[in-house]
């Protein structure tokens, strides 16, 4: 059996208030489907690059029209078991994204984010510390204390 490839461009996104935005979604494809906070983003479509796909998934998530250049700054492949059993390897670039305004809408959102996406909120690392939810990354309190002190690295870093 061939492993299926899944590439996918994410967002960090951070506000003026040293804030992440996320969204809890709930992975109902997976061998465990339990909800979990994630980076807005998504796949790649046919003949995209990740940073055209990252605007899309931006304005179709959270209708953000993204016009200047974004820096990646993390990667990561991560294994994932399908309920049918399939291992998709992930390939994912996290891209950084300072927002000005914290508005975001959901207008723009497919059937499938409709169906999978539970809700969106702003996060600071003092909410993140006390929630007992689960996030993308065990990484999220390094990496958010990381990048609020200004600490951006210079090239893109894995991360668990």
């Amino acid at each position: 059996m061939t492993m299926q490839t899944r590439k996918s461009s994410r967002a960090i996104v951070l506000n003026k208030f040293n804030q992440i935005f996320l969204f809890k979604y709930r992975f109902d494809y997976l061998a465990d489907s339990e909800a979990i906070w994630i980076t807005p983003g998504g796949s790649l479509e046919e003949g995209e690059s990740f940073e055209d796909a990252l605007k899309r998934e931006l304005f179709e998530e959270m209708g953000v029209q993204l016009d200047n250049d974004c820096m990646e700054i993390y990667h990561r492949n991560p294994l994932y078991t399908l309920k049918s059993g399939e291992v998709v390897q992930s390939i994912e670039k996290f891209f950084l994204v300072y927002l000005e305004d914290e508005q975001f809408s959901y207008a723009n959102w497919t059937d499938s984010e409709k169906k999978r996406m539970l809700e969106g909120k702003w996060w600071s690392i003092e909410e993140i510390q006390q929630s007992a939810d689960m996030f993308f990354t065990k990484d999220i309190i390094r990496i958010l204390t990381e990048l609020l002190n200004n600490r951006i690295p210079s090239e893109s870093q894995e991360i668990a």
